[in-house]
């Protein structure tokens, strides 16, 4: 790759062109028809994901591609499922360490053994690369990823648009729920650090401070109590899903619609609609897992779609985890740069933990990705009011400029 040296006053004029043609060509219209859609209803293994996949398949079909390609893949509940009833024997434990804190700082340190290694499970279960099916065949589902491809002249780099086309609802949205997740977290990890620090000191200098063991006490009981929460946090099908994720469908179909009508010569695409992200990320582990030797980890981008819509702030996210993950700061950068010179508001957000999406599994082996979403964020997400109120015609067209703005910069390095 080389960047190119400074232009002349007749390329500024000819890139200047091409931008009033970006901005003229590209149709929010026909990316806020195809959200609007679907938005109903279509979690994996309903009657509304059959609907959802006809109408993907046929949206790629109107905008001239052929063939449209579906990966199949098994997917389940069992996530969700481990998940929610996790929190219970770890509760449990934790009112045990509580208790044996009482009696014997051994029995103490074996029982932290025990909450660590429980933690340790769940967050592995919540990164893990594979696709966990139920011993129960028949509570297993057959979904599709369904996408498809658009090579330019000379095939120097590769961008793949992916949003998810399947939604869910849950007991409680997702804000309330990454709270109850960080706050479990974060206090599971504080607190097993104070009695591993006390339980030490106990068999080093032996004492025992009634007052502090009450302390502990009822603080791993309130603890106990508020994870335990997530139990009931069970995964249903009443959500319309327009912001979470129809809208990305939409901008997908309408960029996929944009380039085959007006071709680039650097840049390969893929645009892709995974499935069973609501339950496991099962349409990016199974994309990424079977695809990625197709893609060279230098020039291949990933471009992740999810809660889009909202018109005031497009939130961008290239950390997550912790310890703090970079996903991509060649792609942040790109993205802060055309949001600065289009006038759009953005903001760069860490995401420690609680809340996934399908440009994880990407990440994780090793592809440059990012995640764009915008407001209202997770208020609403997973519930009935997830619906059409939440999605804007600006909105939409805010993120098919940055898109194409960061896509036309990149297509000029590759020159």
């Amino acid at each position: 790759m080389t960047l190119k040296s400074k232009m002349s006053p007749e390329d500024l004029i000819t890139k200047t062109k091409e931008k009033k043609k970006i901005n003229k060509n590209l149709d929010a219209n026909n990316a806020y028809r195809v959200t609007e859609s679907l938005a109903f209803p279509r979690l994996v293994g309903s009657e509304g994901e059959k609907r959802a996949r006809k109408i993907v398949t046929e949206e790629f079909e109107k905008s001239g591609y052929n063939p449209i390609y579906k990966d199949n893949f098994k997917t389940s509940f069992y996530n969700w499922i481990v998940l929610r009833y996790a929190f219970i024997p770890t509760g449990i434990c934790l009112i045990l360490l509580a208790v044996s804190f009482f009696l014997n700082p051994w029995l103490s340190l074996g029982l932290i053994i025990v909450n660590i290694y429980i933690c340790a499970k769940i967050l592995g279960l919540a990164t893990s690369s594979e696709i966990k099916l139920l011993k129960n065949e028949e509570k297993n589902f057959t979904t599709q990823n369904i996408y498809t491809k658009l090579e330019s002249k000379n095939s120097r780099a590769k961008v793949i648009f992916m949003g998810h086309w399947d939604s869910k609802s849950q007991t409680f949205p997702s804000s309330l729920r990454v709270i109850l997740f960080m706050v479990s977290l974060f206090s599971f990890i504080i607190i097993l650090l104070l009695y591993l620090v006390f339980s030490i000191m106990q068999l080093i200098f032996p004492f025992n401070n009634l007052i502090l063991n009450n302390i502990l006490l009822y603080v791993s009981v309130a603890i106990s109590i508020i994870s335990n929460l997530n139990y009931f946090n069970k995964t249903g099908n009443k959500s319309p899903g327009a912001y979470d994720n129809a809208a990305a469908v939409g901008v997908i179909i309408e960029l996929a619609r944009y380039y085959k009508n007006n071709p680039i010569d650097n840049i390969d695409f893929v645009f892709l609609c995974p499935s069973s992200e609501e339950l496991n990320l099962g349409g990016a582990k199974d994309f990424i897992q079977n695809h990625k030797e197709e893609f060279d980890r230098k020039s291949t981008y990933f471009i992740n779609l999810d809660f889009i819509g909202g018109e005031k702030l497009i939130r961008i996210i290239t950390s997550y985890g912790i310890p703090r993950r970079s996903s991509s700061k060649k792609l942040k950068d790109l993205f802060l740069n055309s949001a600065r010179k289009l006038d759009i508001k953005i903001k760069d957000v860490y995401l420690p933990t609680g809340a996934w999406s399908d440009y994880m599994p990407i990440v994780q082996e090793g592809f440059e990705a990012c995640w764009l979403g915008s407001q209202p964020g997770l208020k609403y997400v997973h519930t009935k009011k997830d619906n059409m109120e939440l999605v804007s015609k600006q909105g939409i067209k805010n993120i098919l400029l940055l898109c194409a703005d960061v896509v036309a910069n990149l297509n000029n390095e590759y020159e």
